[in-house]
Protein backbone atom coordinates (compact mmCIF):
# COMPACT_ATOMS: atom_id res chain seq x y z
CA UNK A 1 0.00 0.00 0.00
CA UNK A 2 1.10 3.20 -0.72
CA UNK A 3 2.09 5.65 1.81
CA UNK A 4 -0.44 8.34 0.86
CA UNK A 5 -3.16 5.41 1.31
CA UNK A 6 -2.19 4.53 4.30
CA UNK A 7 -2.34 8.34 5.29
CA UNK A 8 -5.63 8.19 3.92
CA UNK A 9 -6.54 5.73 5.54
CA UNK A 10 -5.35 6.17 9.21
CA UNK A 11 -6.90 9.49 8.76
CA UNK A 12 -10.55 7.55 7.78
CA UNK A 13 -10.39 5.64 10.94
CA UNK A 14 -9.43 8.79 13.02
CA UNK A 15 -12.47 10.96 11.68
CA UNK A 16 -14.72 7.68 12.26
CA UNK A 17 -13.59 6.96 15.84
CA UNK A 18 -14.26 10.54 16.94
CA UNK A 19 -17.45 10.19 14.79
CA UNK A 20 -18.13 7.61 17.27
CA UNK A 21 -16.78 8.81 20.69
CA UNK A 22 -18.75 12.25 19.85
CA UNK A 23 -22.17 10.30 19.38
CA UNK A 24 -21.27 8.22 22.18
CA UNK A 25 -21.01 10.95 24.40
CA UNK A 26 -23.68 12.99 23.26
CA UNK A 27 -26.11 9.48 24.15
CA UNK A 28 -24.22 9.29 27.92
CA UNK A 29 -25.56 13.27 27.88
CA UNK A 30 -29.10 12.55 26.92
CA UNK A 31 -28.68 9.40 29.27
CA UNK A 32 -27.51 12.35 32.30
CA UNK A 33 -30.15 15.26 30.93
CA UNK A 34 -33.18 12.17 31.03
CA UNK A 35 -32.19 10.76 34.36
CA UNK A 36 -31.76 14.39 36.18
CA UNK A 37 -35.16 15.27 35.35
CA UNK A 38 -36.69 12.75 36.78
CA UNK A 39 -38.38 13.58 40.57
CA UNK A 40 -36.25 11.05 42.38
CA UNK A 41 -32.89 12.56 41.35
CA UNK A 42 -33.42 16.37 41.28
CA UNK A 43 -31.40 17.39 43.71
CA UNK A 44 -29.29 14.60 44.40
CA UNK A 45 -25.10 14.89 44.02
CA UNK A 46 -24.16 15.44 40.69
CA UNK A 47 -23.71 11.98 38.50
CA UNK A 48 -20.30 11.05 37.60
CA UNK A 49 -19.01 9.77 33.98
CA UNK A 50 -18.52 6.34 35.82
CA UNK A 51 -21.89 6.31 37.17
CA UNK A 52 -23.68 6.94 34.05
CA UNK A 53 -21.94 3.92 32.38
CA UNK A 54 -22.67 1.91 34.91
CA UNK A 55 -26.10 2.47 34.71
CA UNK A 56 -26.15 2.58 31.00
CA UNK A 57 -24.47 -0.93 31.01
CA UNK A 58 -27.74 -1.98 33.16
CA UNK A 59 -29.97 -0.49 31.25
CA UNK A 60 -28.69 -2.11 27.83
CA UNK A 61 -28.51 -5.35 29.53
CA UNK A 62 -32.00 -4.55 30.51
CA UNK A 63 -33.13 -3.64 27.39
CA UNK A 64 -31.47 -7.02 25.63
CA UNK A 65 -33.62 -9.18 28.15
CA UNK A 66 -36.77 -7.47 27.90
CA UNK A 67 -36.56 -7.62 23.71
CA UNK A 68 -35.82 -11.44 23.82
CA UNK A 69 -38.97 -11.38 25.75
CA UNK A 70 -41.10 -9.77 23.69
CA UNK A 71 -43.26 -11.85 21.02
CA UNK A 72 -44.33 -10.38 18.05
CA UNK A 73 -47.55 -11.41 16.30
CA UNK A 74 -46.65 -9.82 12.91
CA UNK A 75 -48.95 -6.86 13.54
CA UNK A 76 -47.62 -3.18 14.16
CA UNK A 77 -47.29 -1.79 17.56
CA UNK A 78 -49.42 1.19 18.21
CA UNK A 79 -48.35 4.20 16.77
CA UNK A 80 -46.62 6.67 18.99
CA UNK A 81 -43.53 9.41 19.33
CA UNK A 82 -40.03 8.18 19.28
CA UNK A 83 -38.18 8.23 22.14
CA UNK A 84 -34.50 8.09 22.93
CA UNK A 85 -32.41 4.76 22.62
CA UNK A 86 -32.41 2.29 25.60
CA UNK A 87 -34.65 4.72 27.78
CA UNK A 88 -37.45 5.38 25.30
CA UNK A 89 -39.89 7.73 26.19
CA UNK A 90 -38.89 8.21 29.87
CA UNK A 91 -38.53 11.72 29.96
CA UNK A 92 -42.34 12.51 28.35
CA UNK A 93 -44.26 10.81 31.32
CA UNK A 94 -42.51 14.27 33.46
CA UNK A 95 -45.03 16.53 31.95
CA UNK A 96 -47.32 18.35 34.62
CA UNK A 97 -50.78 18.27 32.06
CA UNK A 98 -49.54 15.03 30.18
CA UNK A 99 -52.95 14.05 29.40
CA UNK A 100 -53.35 17.08 27.04
CA UNK A 101 -50.05 15.34 25.33
CA UNK A 102 -51.58 12.34 24.87
CA UNK A 103 -54.37 13.93 23.37
CA UNK A 104 -52.24 16.31 21.02
CA UNK A 105 -50.06 12.49 20.11
CA UNK A 106 -53.74 10.72 19.01
CA UNK A 107 -54.83 13.40 16.88
CA UNK A 108 -51.12 13.44 15.67
CA UNK A 109 -51.27 9.51 14.69
CA UNK A 110 -54.45 9.55 13.72
CA UNK A 111 -55.20 6.70 16.63
CA UNK A 112 -57.50 6.26 19.61
CA UNK A 113 -54.17 4.12 21.40
CA UNK A 114 -50.59 5.39 21.15
CA UNK A 115 -47.73 3.81 22.80
CA UNK A 116 -44.90 4.89 24.37
CA UNK A 117 -42.12 2.83 26.05
CA UNK A 118 -39.12 2.74 28.07
CA UNK A 119 -36.57 0.13 29.04
CA UNK A 120 -38.15 -2.50 27.41
CA UNK A 121 -42.09 -2.06 28.87
CA UNK A 122 -44.91 -0.68 26.67
CA UNK A 123 -47.26 2.10 27.63
CA UNK A 124 -50.36 1.78 25.61
CA UNK A 125 -52.47 5.03 26.16
CA UNK A 126 -56.13 4.90 25.74
CA UNK A 127 -57.34 8.31 24.37
CA UNK A 128 -60.92 7.14 23.57
CA UNK A 129 -64.43 5.64 25.58
CA UNK A 130 -64.75 3.19 23.61
CA UNK A 131 -61.21 1.57 23.20
CA UNK A 132 -61.73 2.15 26.96
CA UNK A 133 -65.01 -0.08 27.28
CA UNK A 134 -63.75 -2.61 24.33
CA UNK A 135 -60.39 -3.51 26.57
CA UNK A 136 -61.40 -2.50 30.38
CA UNK A 137 -65.31 -3.53 29.74
CA UNK A 138 -65.65 -6.65 27.33
CA UNK A 139 -62.11 -8.21 27.72
CA UNK A 140 -61.44 -7.83 31.20
CA UNK A 141 -60.58 -10.89 32.11
CA UNK A 142 -57.40 -9.87 29.96
CA UNK A 143 -57.12 -6.44 31.85
CA UNK A 144 -57.95 -6.84 34.94
CA UNK A 145 -54.19 -6.88 36.12
CA UNK A 146 -52.16 -4.04 38.13
CA UNK A 147 -48.54 -3.52 37.48
CA UNK A 148 -46.56 -4.28 40.28
CA UNK A 149 -45.30 -0.02 41.70
CA UNK A 150 -41.89 -0.83 43.21
CA UNK A 151 -42.46 2.74 44.66
CA UNK A 152 -45.76 2.97 45.88
CA UNK A 153 -46.35 -0.33 46.92
CA UNK A 154 -43.19 -2.13 48.07
CA UNK A 155 -41.41 1.51 49.34
CA UNK A 156 -43.60 3.64 49.99
CA UNK A 157 -45.81 1.10 51.19
CA UNK A 158 -49.30 1.82 49.87
CA UNK A 159 -49.34 -2.11 48.81
CA UNK A 160 -52.41 -2.66 50.89
CA UNK A 161 -54.53 -0.53 49.03
CA UNK A 162 -57.50 -2.23 46.90
CA UNK A 163 -56.84 -0.11 43.77
CA UNK A 164 -53.46 -1.17 43.70
CA UNK A 165 -53.97 -4.99 44.56
CA UNK A 166 -53.04 -7.67 41.95
CA UNK A 167 -56.28 -9.72 40.26
CA UNK A 168 -56.44 -12.86 42.56
CA UNK A 169 -58.74 -14.24 45.25
CA UNK A 170 -57.32 -11.18 48.21
CA UNK A 171 -58.44 -8.51 45.41
CA UNK A 172 -61.73 -10.60 45.24
CA UNK A 173 -62.31 -11.02 49.27
CA UNK A 174 -61.40 -7.20 49.38
CA UNK A 175 -64.02 -6.01 46.63
CA UNK A 176 -66.61 -8.21 48.16
CA UNK A 177 -66.11 -6.50 51.97
CA UNK A 178 -65.70 -2.90 50.44
CA UNK A 179 -69.13 -3.45 48.56
CA UNK A 180 -70.79 -5.25 51.15
CA UNK A 181 -70.43 -1.88 53.45
CA UNK A 182 -70.69 0.89 51.05
CA UNK A 183 -72.28 -0.76 47.84
CA UNK A 184 -75.69 0.86 46.88
CA UNK A 185 -77.48 -0.93 49.56
CA UNK A 186 -75.03 -1.53 52.61
CA UNK A 187 -74.79 2.74 51.85
CA UNK A 188 -78.36 3.13 53.04
CA UNK A 189 -77.52 2.87 56.76
CA UNK A 190 -75.05 5.87 56.11
CA UNK A 191 -77.77 8.12 54.63
CA UNK A 192 -78.16 9.77 57.96
CA UNK A 193 -74.73 10.36 57.93
CA UNK A 194 -74.36 11.94 54.62
CA UNK A 195 -76.87 13.85 55.38
CA UNK A 196 -75.15 15.26 58.88
CA UNK A 197 -72.08 15.73 56.99
CA UNK A 198 -74.08 17.96 54.15
CA UNK A 199 -75.76 20.13 57.09
CA UNK A 200 -72.52 20.22 59.20
CA UNK A 201 -70.69 22.41 56.06
CA UNK A 202 -73.10 24.43 55.95
CA UNK A 203 -72.74 25.87 58.98
CA UNK A 204 -69.04 25.48 59.08
CA UNK A 205 -69.39 28.31 56.39
CA UNK A 206 -71.94 30.27 57.68
CA UNK A 207 -69.44 31.25 61.08
CA UNK A 208 -65.91 31.42 58.53
CA UNK A 209 -66.81 31.32 54.51
CA UNK A 210 -63.06 32.44 53.97
CA UNK A 211 -62.06 28.61 55.34
CA UNK A 212 -64.46 26.75 52.80
CA UNK A 213 -61.65 24.74 51.50
CA UNK A 214 -60.63 23.25 54.91
CA UNK A 215 -64.37 22.87 56.19
CA UNK A 216 -64.89 21.18 52.45
CA UNK A 217 -61.91 18.57 53.38
CA UNK A 218 -62.54 18.27 57.15
CA UNK A 219 -66.41 17.09 56.54
CA UNK A 220 -65.46 14.97 53.71
CA UNK A 221 -63.32 13.12 55.95
CA UNK A 222 -65.09 13.37 58.98
CA UNK A 223 -68.17 11.59 57.06
CA UNK A 224 -65.64 8.20 55.64
CA UNK A 225 -64.06 8.35 59.32
CA UNK A 226 -67.25 7.66 60.93
CA UNK A 227 -69.04 5.03 57.98
CA UNK A 228 -65.54 3.51 58.35
CA UNK A 229 -64.43 3.91 61.67
CA UNK A 230 -66.73 5.63 63.93
CA UNK A 231 -64.49 7.97 64.73
CA UNK A 232 -65.66 11.76 65.11
CA UNK A 233 -62.48 13.35 63.90
CA UNK A 234 -61.76 16.98 65.63
CA UNK A 235 -62.43 20.61 64.21
CA UNK A 236 -58.70 21.73 64.28
CA UNK A 237 -55.59 19.64 63.45
CA UNK A 238 -57.02 16.46 63.59
CA UNK A 239 -54.24 13.77 62.98
CA UNK A 240 -56.46 11.58 60.92
CA UNK A 241 -56.82 14.90 58.43
CA UNK A 242 -53.15 15.48 58.57
CA UNK A 243 -52.37 11.95 57.55
CA UNK A 244 -54.62 11.82 55.07
CA UNK A 245 -53.62 14.92 53.29
CA UNK A 246 -49.64 13.83 53.28
CA UNK A 247 -50.47 9.94 52.48
CA UNK A 248 -52.52 10.99 49.48
CA UNK A 249 -49.49 13.47 48.21
CA UNK A 250 -47.54 10.75 48.26
CA UNK A 251 -50.01 8.40 46.47
CA UNK A 252 -50.41 11.84 43.67
CA UNK A 253 -46.62 12.08 43.51
CA UNK A 254 -46.00 8.38 43.23
CA UNK A 255 -48.80 7.33 39.86
CA UNK A 256 -47.77 9.43 37.22
CA UNK A 257 -46.27 6.81 34.76
CA UNK A 258 -42.53 7.08 34.49
CA UNK A 259 -41.78 9.48 37.39
CA UNK A 260 -39.80 6.80 39.41
CA UNK A 261 -37.31 4.78 37.67
CA UNK A 262 -37.60 2.27 40.33
CA UNK A 263 -41.01 1.01 39.15
CA UNK A 264 -39.04 0.42 35.71
CA UNK A 265 -36.15 -1.55 37.50
CA UNK A 266 -37.74 -3.06 40.43
CA UNK A 267 -34.07 -3.97 41.50
CA UNK A 268 -33.45 -0.34 41.79
CA UNK A 269 -35.05 -0.61 45.75
CA UNK A 270 -32.06 -2.77 46.64
CA UNK A 271 -30.12 -0.16 46.22
CA UNK A 272 -27.81 1.55 48.97
CA UNK A 273 -29.51 4.42 50.15
CA UNK A 274 -25.65 6.50 49.51
CA UNK A 275 -25.75 5.43 45.60
CA UNK A 276 -26.06 8.29 43.40
CA UNK A 277 -29.51 8.43 42.27
CA UNK A 278 -30.91 6.67 45.21
CA UNK A 279 -32.42 9.83 46.28
CA UNK A 280 -35.99 8.24 46.16
CA UNK A 281 -35.66 5.88 48.72
CA UNK A 282 -35.31 8.81 51.31
CA UNK A 283 -38.46 10.51 49.67
CA UNK A 284 -39.96 6.66 50.55
CA UNK A 285 -38.74 6.68 53.66
CA UNK A 286 -40.53 9.89 54.47
CA UNK A 287 -44.03 9.16 53.15
CA UNK A 288 -44.10 5.59 54.01
CA UNK A 289 -44.71 7.38 57.53
CA UNK A 290 -48.28 8.91 56.76
CA UNK A 291 -49.24 5.83 54.59
CA UNK A 292 -48.52 3.45 57.60
CA UNK A 293 -50.46 5.34 59.93
CA UNK A 294 -53.31 5.69 57.47
CA UNK A 295 -53.33 1.54 57.60
CA UNK A 296 -52.30 1.34 61.27
CA UNK A 297 -53.77 4.16 63.59
CA UNK A 298 -57.41 4.33 63.12
CA UNK A 299 -57.81 0.64 63.12
CA UNK A 300 -56.07 0.64 66.12
CA UNK A 301 -58.87 2.39 67.55
CA UNK A 302 -61.22 0.23 66.91
CA UNK A 303 -59.58 -2.90 67.93
CA UNK A 304 -59.33 -1.15 70.95
CA UNK A 305 -62.91 0.61 71.46
CA UNK A 306 -64.43 -2.94 70.35
CA UNK A 307 -63.18 -4.74 73.08
CA UNK A 308 -63.94 -2.05 75.69
CA UNK A 309 -67.66 -2.45 73.70
CA UNK A 310 -67.98 1.64 72.70
CA UNK A 311 -67.68 1.78 70.19
CA UNK A 312 -70.77 3.14 67.77
CA UNK A 313 -72.16 0.75 64.73
CA UNK A 314 -69.74 1.31 61.68
CA UNK A 315 -68.13 -0.56 58.42
CA UNK A 316 -65.20 -1.91 61.03
CA UNK A 317 -68.05 -3.26 63.44
CA UNK A 318 -69.31 -4.74 60.46
CA UNK A 319 -66.87 -6.50 58.83
CA UNK A 320 -65.61 -7.81 62.19
CA UNK A 321 -69.20 -9.41 62.47
CA UNK A 322 -69.28 -10.94 59.31
CA UNK A 323 -65.72 -12.38 59.22
CA UNK A 324 -66.22 -13.58 62.29
CA UNK A 325 -69.63 -15.49 61.32
CA UNK A 326 -67.80 -16.78 58.31
CA UNK A 327 -65.05 -18.84 60.23
CA UNK A 328 -62.20 -16.76 58.58
CA UNK A 329 -58.50 -17.65 59.95
CA UNK A 330 -58.06 -14.62 62.08
CA UNK A 331 -54.97 -13.07 60.62
CA UNK A 332 -56.70 -13.32 57.19
CA UNK A 333 -59.47 -11.60 58.32
CA UNK A 334 -57.92 -9.20 60.26
CA UNK A 335 -55.90 -8.29 56.89
CA UNK A 336 -59.21 -8.09 54.64
CA UNK A 337 -60.68 -5.66 57.36
CA UNK A 338 -57.46 -3.14 57.86
CA UNK A 339 -57.20 -2.99 54.02
CA UNK A 340 -60.67 -2.72 53.19
CA UNK A 341 -61.61 0.30 55.48
CA UNK A 342 -58.33 1.99 54.96
CA UNK A 343 -59.34 1.91 50.78
CA UNK A 344 -62.43 3.55 52.39
CA UNK A 345 -60.24 6.43 54.23
CA UNK A 346 -58.13 6.57 51.17
CA UNK A 347 -60.82 7.26 48.77
CA UNK A 348 -63.08 8.64 50.60
CA UNK A 349 -60.52 11.60 51.84
CA UNK A 350 -60.21 12.73 47.77
CA UNK A 351 -62.82 12.23 45.33
CA UNK A 352 -65.39 14.19 47.49
CA UNK A 353 -62.79 16.93 48.32
CA UNK A 354 -61.84 17.76 45.17
CA UNK A 355 -65.19 17.12 43.46
CA UNK A 356 -66.72 19.58 45.60
CA UNK A 357 -63.88 21.95 45.91
CA UNK A 358 -64.26 22.29 41.94
CA UNK A 359 -68.09 22.66 42.35
CA UNK A 360 -67.85 25.86 44.33
CA UNK A 361 -65.36 27.50 41.62
CA UNK A 362 -67.01 26.60 39.11
CA UNK A 363 -70.30 28.20 40.79
CA UNK A 364 -68.02 31.13 41.40
CA UNK A 365 -67.29 31.39 37.33
CA UNK A 366 -70.80 30.27 36.37
CA UNK A 367 -73.29 32.81 37.77
CA UNK A 368 -76.10 31.65 35.09
CA UNK A 369 -75.82 28.12 35.72
CA UNK A 370 -76.09 28.55 40.32
CA UNK A 371 -79.06 30.74 39.68
CA UNK A 372 -80.57 28.04 37.40
CA UNK A 373 -79.87 25.14 40.25
CA UNK A 374 -81.54 27.51 42.61
CA UNK A 375 -84.60 28.28 40.71
CA UNK A 376 -85.02 24.97 40.35
CA UNK A 377 -84.59 24.17 43.81
CA UNK A 378 -86.81 26.85 45.04
CA UNK A 379 -89.65 25.49 42.93
CA UNK A 380 -89.26 22.06 44.17
CA UNK A 381 -88.09 22.60 47.44
CA UNK A 382 -89.32 25.54 48.93
CA UNK A 383 -87.68 28.00 51.32
CA UNK A 384 -89.03 25.98 54.20
CA UNK A 385 -86.71 23.05 54.43
CA UNK A 386 -83.56 22.04 53.06
CA UNK A 387 -83.58 19.17 50.10
CA UNK A 388 -82.82 15.45 51.18
CA UNK A 389 -82.33 12.50 49.04
CA UNK A 390 -86.13 11.98 48.67
CA UNK A 391 -85.80 15.27 46.36
CA UNK A 392 -83.15 13.41 43.83
CA UNK A 393 -85.42 12.71 41.09
CA UNK A 394 -87.05 16.29 41.39
CA UNK A 395 -83.97 18.05 41.02
CA UNK A 396 -82.34 16.77 37.52
CA UNK A 397 -80.69 20.14 36.99
CA UNK A 398 -78.84 19.05 40.39
CA UNK A 399 -77.56 15.87 39.11
CA UNK A 400 -76.79 17.33 35.75
CA UNK A 401 -74.01 19.90 37.23
CA UNK A 402 -72.52 17.06 39.44
CA UNK A 403 -71.36 15.28 36.28
CA UNK A 404 -70.39 18.02 34.81
CA UNK A 405 -68.51 19.03 37.58
CA UNK A 406 -67.05 15.40 37.81
CA UNK A 407 -66.69 15.74 33.65
CA UNK A 408 -64.90 19.10 33.57
CA UNK A 409 -62.46 18.49 36.13
CA UNK A 410 -61.96 14.79 36.87
CA UNK A 411 -60.54 13.96 40.25
CA UNK A 412 -58.63 11.18 38.42
CA UNK A 413 -57.12 12.53 35.14
CA UNK A 414 -54.95 9.76 34.42
CA UNK A 415 -56.90 6.56 35.88
CA UNK A 416 -54.67 3.84 37.73
CA UNK A 417 -53.14 1.99 35.33
CA UNK A 418 -53.80 -1.87 33.97
CA UNK A 419 -51.38 -4.65 33.37
CA UNK A 420 -52.12 -6.54 30.17
CA UNK A 421 -51.62 -10.53 31.16
CA UNK A 422 -51.32 -11.94 27.66
CA UNK A 423 -50.96 -11.24 24.25
CA UNK A 424 -53.61 -9.43 22.32
CA UNK A 425 -54.73 -7.49 19.33
CA UNK A 426 -56.72 -4.32 18.76
CA UNK A 427 -57.45 -2.46 16.01
CA UNK A 428 -54.90 -3.46 13.53
CA UNK A 429 -52.49 -3.26 16.66
CA UNK A 430 -50.21 -5.95 18.41
CA UNK A 431 -50.46 -5.48 22.56
CA UNK A 432 -47.49 -7.42 23.99
CA UNK A 433 -48.64 -9.24 27.30
CA UNK A 434 -46.95 -7.58 30.20
CA UNK A 435 -47.66 -3.68 28.29
CA UNK A 436 -49.21 -1.06 30.91
CA UNK A 437 -52.53 0.39 29.66
CA UNK A 438 -53.72 3.72 30.87
CA UNK A 439 -57.07 5.44 30.38
CA UNK A 440 -56.68 9.00 29.23
CA UNK A 441 -59.83 9.86 31.31
CA UNK A 442 -59.35 13.82 31.41
CA UNK A 443 -58.93 13.33 27.64
CA UNK A 444 -62.28 10.97 26.85
CA UNK A 445 -64.38 13.81 29.24
CA UNK A 446 -62.86 16.70 26.79
CA UNK A 447 -63.84 14.65 23.65
CA UNK A 448 -65.04 17.55 21.64
CA UNK A 449 -66.82 14.74 19.67
CA UNK A 450 -68.94 13.55 22.52
CA UNK A 451 -68.73 16.87 24.39
CA UNK A 452 -68.79 19.92 22.15
CA UNK A 453 -67.01 22.81 23.97
CA UNK A 454 -65.34 20.41 26.46
CA UNK A 455 -63.91 23.59 28.40
CA UNK A 456 -66.95 25.16 29.19
CA UNK A 457 -69.18 24.34 32.11
CA UNK A 458 -72.57 22.91 30.73
CA UNK A 459 -74.82 20.62 32.80
CA UNK A 460 -77.45 21.31 29.95
CA UNK A 461 -75.64 18.67 27.99
CA UNK A 462 -76.70 16.15 30.33
CA UNK A 463 -80.46 16.96 30.01
CA UNK A 464 -83.06 16.72 27.45
CA UNK A 465 -86.72 18.09 27.98
CA UNK A 466 -85.52 19.05 30.85
CA UNK A 467 -84.98 15.64 32.56
CA UNK A 468 -81.45 13.46 32.83
CA UNK A 469 -81.07 12.20 29.19
CA UNK A 470 -80.60 8.19 29.41
CA UNK A 471 -79.04 7.80 25.93
CA UNK A 472 -76.52 10.71 26.45
CA UNK A 473 -72.92 10.16 27.63
CA UNK A 474 -72.44 9.71 31.20
CA UNK A 475 -69.17 11.24 32.33
CA UNK A 476 -68.95 8.84 35.63
CA UNK A 477 -68.91 6.37 33.45
CA UNK A 478 -64.93 7.17 33.02
CA UNK A 479 -64.74 9.05 36.27
CA UNK A 480 -64.70 6.12 38.29
CA UNK A 481 -62.46 3.69 36.24
CA UNK A 482 -63.92 0.56 34.10
CA UNK A 483 -63.98 -2.88 34.40
CA UNK A 484 -63.88 -4.81 37.11
CA UNK A 485 -61.67 -2.27 38.29
CA UNK A 486 -64.51 0.44 38.97
CA UNK A 487 -64.17 2.35 41.55
CA UNK A 488 -66.21 0.10 44.55
CA UNK A 489 -66.58 3.89 46.23
CA UNK A 490 -68.43 5.31 43.59
CA UNK A 491 -72.54 5.18 45.38
CA UNK A 492 -70.88 6.86 48.31
CA UNK A 493 -69.07 9.41 46.44
CA UNK A 494 -72.15 10.32 43.96
CA UNK A 495 -74.31 10.14 47.16
CA UNK A 496 -72.20 12.46 49.47
CA UNK A 497 -71.59 15.00 46.28
CA UNK A 498 -75.44 15.38 45.72
CA UNK A 499 -76.41 15.86 48.79
CA UNK A 500 -73.63 18.54 49.49
CA UNK A 501 -74.24 20.42 46.30
CA UNK A 502 -78.25 20.30 46.96
CA UNK A 503 -77.52 21.72 50.12
CA UNK A 504 -75.13 24.19 49.44
CA UNK A 505 -77.10 25.71 46.23
CA UNK A 506 -80.42 25.75 48.59
CA UNK A 507 -78.66 28.48 51.11
CA UNK A 508 -75.10 30.09 50.04
CA UNK A 509 -74.75 32.72 46.87
CA UNK A 510 -71.05 32.39 45.64
CA UNK A 511 -69.76 35.60 43.99
CA UNK A 512 -66.53 37.01 43.24
CA UNK A 513 -64.68 38.24 46.31
CA UNK A 514 -63.73 41.86 46.27
CA UNK A 515 -59.88 42.75 46.24
CA UNK A 516 -58.59 45.55 47.86
CA UNK A 517 -58.82 47.71 44.82
CA UNK A 518 -62.75 47.63 44.76
CA UNK A 519 -62.39 44.98 41.81
CA UNK A 520 -63.83 41.66 41.63
CA UNK A 521 -61.04 38.70 42.13
CA UNK A 522 -61.67 36.51 39.17
CA UNK A 523 -60.45 33.01 40.12
CA UNK A 524 -58.11 31.32 37.57
CA UNK A 525 -59.13 27.06 36.77
CA UNK A 526 -55.59 26.20 38.47
CA UNK A 527 -54.92 22.48 39.16
CA UNK A 528 -52.23 21.10 41.51
CA UNK A 529 -50.33 18.27 38.78
CA UNK A 530 -50.34 14.96 39.89
CA UNK A 531 -52.40 11.85 39.44
CA UNK A 532 -55.07 13.32 41.89
CA UNK A 533 -56.51 16.75 40.69
CA UNK A 534 -57.04 19.93 43.17
CA UNK A 535 -58.23 22.61 42.49
CA UNK A 536 -55.46 24.91 43.42
CA UNK A 537 -56.53 28.11 46.88
CA UNK A 538 -58.70 30.78 45.60
CA UNK A 539 -60.47 33.66 46.98
CA UNK A 540 -64.35 33.93 46.57
CA UNK A 541 -67.42 35.27 48.31
CA UNK A 542 -69.93 33.12 49.90
CA UNK A 543 -72.62 34.43 51.81
CA UNK A 544 -76.37 32.96 53.08
CA UNK A 545 -79.03 33.30 49.90
CA UNK A 546 -81.48 35.19 52.02
CA UNK A 547 -83.02 35.45 55.99
CA UNK A 548 -84.98 32.10 55.04
CA UNK A 549 -82.15 30.28 53.86
CA UNK A 550 -79.41 31.69 56.84
CA UNK A 551 -82.25 30.30 59.13
CA UNK A 552 -82.48 26.78 57.23
CA UNK A 553 -78.40 26.69 58.40
CA UNK A 554 -78.41 27.76 61.78
CA UNK A 555 -81.61 25.56 62.49
CA UNK A 556 -80.01 22.27 60.35
CA UNK A 557 -78.54 20.80 64.09
CA UNK A 558 -81.60 20.13 65.00
CA UNK A 559 -82.32 17.63 62.24
CA UNK A 560 -79.83 15.40 63.54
Amino acid sequence: MHLFQIVDTVELWSETLVAVYSRTIEFLENIKLSLLSLPTLKGTMELSWLHITVCCAALLTLYWLSRRRTRSSGLPLPPGPPGLPIIGNLRDFSSDEVWVTYIRWGKEYKSDIIRLHSLGTNFIIINSLDAAVDLFHRRSTLYNDRPRYAMLGDLVGFGWLLDLTPYGDLWKDMRKAFHREIGPVGLKRFADLELAASRELLRKLRLSPEAFMRHIRHTSTNLIMRMAYGIEIQEENDTYVDIAQEALQAFSACTNAGSFMVDLIPTMKYMPDWFPGAGFKELAKAWRVPVTAMLDRPFDFVKKHMELGDISSCAATSLHENMMKKGVDPAYAEHIIKSTLASMYTGGADTTVSTIQSFVLTMVLYPDVQKKAQEEIDRVVGSSRLPDFSDYDSLPYIEAIVRETIRLHPVVPIGVPHRLTQDDEYGGYFLPKGSILIANIWGMLHDPIVYPDPDVFNPDRFLKDGMIDPSGPDSQVAGFGFGRRLCPGRYMAKESVWITVASLLATYKFSYAIGPNGKPVIPKEEYFPGSLSYPKPFVCDIRPRSAEAEALIMASSNEE
